[in-house]
């Protein structure tokens, strides 16, 4: 068990490589520079990172330290970036392959595919449902093709539907797509999440999880979740706002909530940036202010409507028996080594001894 007694899913996990050698693009230089921005302005010390820590490729170790080392976090998502225009590898499945591997019972993998590549997309995503045993695809809505950005829109029956239609045929059931946080210097549209109520009116047998919803066009996202019973709300980023924003993420939940969402909003710590642990005690400590229950209508945030966030809306999508799952963790070293106390932030990330380039830059 872990924070409040709570089951603790992380529905968003990387291990990211933020490093200036990983930058396939001015998108991607500016992204990585966004990603490290968000995590200082997100978390207070000793959690956030400096430039010359924060700016290198996070390690299997390094990730394994703050999910379960580091952070009450019971079971996680990886996720892969298939944003390969912009970063060559921005969340290497090397990384989660390697945490599934020590802890299958405890990782979960999303595969990732970029639709504009064609039936290149299509044959990658067979092999990764072959070889990877993803529960999940992970898309973007825009790329850089040949040196131009394109956008990926989820009402394009020419690149879009045969992807869903794979999934449906390979029995992928939940299709994750990334909206209401442009990837760094890039146009706002893309990340408006309505063009999903196309997917999601033809395809109503796979389940659609907008991932980063209510950062942004966050009335629209309330009424989509309220419309459609296969479109749920994953609270990458959103979370962080418990840490030093808690009457904003208060009011973005209250609205969800108003709209009858409790069953379809999933936590996530959005790590390896920023840290985990300060994301998740906020959120555990949040309460709905008194003037908005008052004022707005919107319900208390009880003990049960946490415990659905957490990590039990996350477990019934997909089918996860949580007591199953903790009967089959319950040995394997996690539990053992949080006896004595978590460990200290970041405690398995070193100082590169040469400075990124991107570093560099920021400290200037």
């Amino acid at each position: 068990m872990s924070v409040n007694g709570l089951f603790v899913f992380d529905s968003v996990v990387h291990g990211f490589d933020s490093t200036a050698a990983n930058v396939a693009s001015r998108y991607g230089r500016s992204l990585l520079l966004a990603n490290h921005g968000f995590q200082a302005a997100m978390v207070p010390e000793p959690y956030r990172l400096d430039p010359l820590r924060y700016f290198q490729a996070v390690s299997a170790d390094v990730l394994e330290s703050l999910l379960f080392r580091e952070t009450e976090i019971d079971a996680a998502c990886y996720h892969t970036v298939p944003a390969w225009g912009f970063l060559h590898d921005m969340s290497p499945m090397s990384v989660g392959l390697e945490l599934k591997r020590r802890y299958p019972g405890r990782i979960f993998l999303y595969g990732g595919i970029s639709p504009l590549q064609g039936q290149r997309a299509l044959d990658q995503l067979d092999q990764q449902i072959e070889e990877w045993g993803i529960i999940g695809l992970k898309l973007y809505p825009v790329d850089v093709v040949d040196g131009e950005l394109k956008v990926l829109r989820f009402d394009d029956r020419k690149l879009l539907y045969p992807i869903l239609e794979r999934c449906r045929e390979r029995g992928v059931k939940v299709v994750a797509v990334h909206k209401a946080m442009p990837l760094g210097s890039v146009q706002m549209d893309p990340f408006k999440n309505g063009d999903v109520d196309y997917a999601a009116m033809d395809f109503p047998d796979i389940n659609f999880e907008i991932v980063h919803s209510g950062f942004a066009f966050l009335d629209e996202a309330a009424f989509q979740v309220s419309r459609f019973p296969n479109v749920f709300v994953g609270l990458e980023s959103t979370a962080a706002l418990a840490v030093r924003h808690p009457r904003k993420l208060a009011g973005i939940l209250g609205q969800f909530l108003m709209m009858g969402a409790q069953k379809k909003l999933f936590w996530s710590s959005g790590a390896s940036s920023p840290h985990p642990r300060p994301v998740l005690e906020a959120f555990a400590s949040l309460e709905m202010p008194i003037d908005m229950i008052e004022g707005d209508g919107y319900p208390a945030l009880t003990d049960e409507i946490k415990a659905d966030i957490l990590g039990r809306n996350y477990a019934a999508l997909h089918g996860i028996d949580i007591a199953a799952l903790q009967r089959m963790n319950a040995n394997d070293g996690v539990s053992s080594a949080r006896e004595g106390g978590l460990a200290a932030p970041w405690s398995l990330l070193k100082t590169p001894p040469t400075p990124d380039p991107l570093a560099l830059e920021v400290r200037q």
